[in-house]
């Protein structure tokens, strides 16, 4: 039976949620361009009845593709619905982020729950479907049930989805099996037989039936992905200062002389923090599988250290509001950005849409730069020549697609090709040099966020 603690707790995190909503609703609403754009189009693919890995490039294990594909069986391309994903996942993590600090006590599961869910890069990815909000829900709830529930089966099974969802989540997987082995060897068994019933069985079916195709997109592709350290980074540094409170208030356990407790959390941080600076590519979004233990260690941290140092009455008040403020500040100035910038959508989007269907016939199949032709092709009921969706750079620069092939089979084909000027696949002076030669430049429409985008006709 529910306190009035609990209560109140409970009903301040349905308040956050309430705000949590208001504020990224823009961006529920709004398509932008962008990766998400590919994965929606592959589960339209799905739906029809192709299969990733062997009628088109997929580069992630499958658990999200094929989610997207059951929103698209049952809304069709519904912007709302399928951005509803990323939505709930996030909502769901923080719930779980809050049942798992309850642990500690419902002052400490509010804050993790705040830290969590109005930290930067949560509101921005929370309405963008890159498949990390899933693989990241998928975690949180395994890591509850391990050790708030002591049911390693479950917690493994749920490690085992998140796993077929984004190969990150198995950096925090694999660190918590270490501390599981060390711990009790009964329990790591059968937390170990929970993950490989899922993992080893769907990724052993997909190796089974597609082969090298599978293992090649999946696994291999990422360690040919070219290299850019300052790139890096700057992606790094970004993320950083973006949540610096989340990453601040996490940085406070090494003042907290009761640690035992989250040493697993700051453990599996330093770990997989550690990891993204050791890849090839980064983006801002991979940073989204941490944020929940670095809410847990920020929202223990916080509530620790004001009893360790038993603040008397009149400097408790003073700091608690000097602390709400500087949130409040950072929180306004996020949610004022994605409101202005952030969630603003396509600017030239809708002309983009009605010039592709006016300057095209039927049968003619759309190609071009990964972040917007999907979103075109969707729109407007066009097809992607070749069911050729992603074709972002690296997968040229890794080797495992030959671009020259690719525009081999794109000549003496009706063809509208999109390219993003100075982004993209425009990146390659032989897509200059095809379009030259092959194709009629139509229009050129300048987006004030995304830059131009220029349309080709190659017949």
């Amino acid at each position: 039976m529910l306190t009035n603690k609990n209560k109140s707790a409970y009903a301040l995190l349905f308040i956050f949620f309430i705000v949590f909503i208001f504020i990224v609703l823009k961006g529920l609403l709004t398509p932008q361009p962008g990766d998400e754009n590919v994965y929606y189009y592959m589960g339209k693919l799905i739906a029809e009845g192709k299969l990733p890995y062997k009628d088109f490039f997929y580069a992630h294990p499958p658990l999200q593709i094929y989610l997207i594909a059951l929103i698209y069986n049952i809304f069709g391309f519904n912007i709302v619905a399928l951005k509803a994903v990323p939505l709930i996942s996030t909502l769901t993590s923080a719930f779980f982020i809050f049942k798992i600090a309850k642990r500690f006590g419902n002052s400490e599961a509010i804050i993790s729950s705040l830290l969590f869910l109005f930290a930067y890069s949560t509101m921005f990815n929370s309405v963008f479907s890159f498949g990390i909000d899933v693989a990241t829900m998928l975690l949180v709830i395994g890591v509850y049930f391990l050790w708030n529930k002591n049911s390693p089966v479950l917690a493994g099974l749920f490690f085992g989805f998140a796993g077929i969802t984004r190969l990150l989540s198995l950096i925090p997987i694999f660190v918590i099996f270490a501390f599981g082995l060390l711990s009790s060897k009964k329990n790591f068994l059968k937390l170990l037989s929970g993950f490989f019933i899922v993992f080893l069985i769907v990724n052993g079916i997909f190796a089974l039936f597609l082969g090298n195709n599978y293992a090649e997109q999946v696994y291999k592709y990422h360690l040919l992905k070219s290299f850019d350290s300052r790139e890096n980074f700057k992606e790094y540094f970004d993320i950083v200062k973006l949540n610096w409170i989340l990453f601040a208030s996490a940085l406070l356990f090494i003042f907290v002389k009761d640690r035992k407790h989250i040493n697993t959390f700051a453990i599996v941080s330093a770990v997989y923090l550690a990891f993204l600076i050791s890849l090839k590519k980064i983006f801002g979004f991979y940073f989204i599988i941490v944020f929940p233990f670095l809410a847990v260690i920020g929202g223990y941290s916080i509530i620790r250290l004001f009893k360790q140092f038993n603040l008397v009455k009149k400097w408790k008040a003073p700091i608690l509001i000097i602390l709400f403020l500087v949130f409040i500040w950072d929180f306004t100035s996020n949610a004022m950005f994605l409101e202005k910038i952030g969630f603003t959508g396509f600017e030239r989007g809708m002309e983009l849409i009605g010039f592709v269907n006016s300057a095209s016939s039927k049968d003619t199949l759309l190609f071009g730069d990964d972040s917007v032709v999907p979103l075109l092709a969707l729109a407007a009921n066009k097809k992607i020549a070749f069911d050729f969706v992603d074709t972002n750079n690296q997968i040229f620069l890794s080797g495992l697609r030959d671009l020259n092939k690719v525009l081999a089979d794109l000549k003496g084909k009706d063809i509208m090709f999109v390219i993003r000027s100075k982004q993209g696949i425009s990146y390659f002076s032989e897509i200059k040099e095809f379009l030259n030669k092959n194709c009629d430049f139509l229009s050129q429409f300048h987006d004030k966020i995304e830059g131009s985008y220029l349309v080709y006709r190659c017949s």
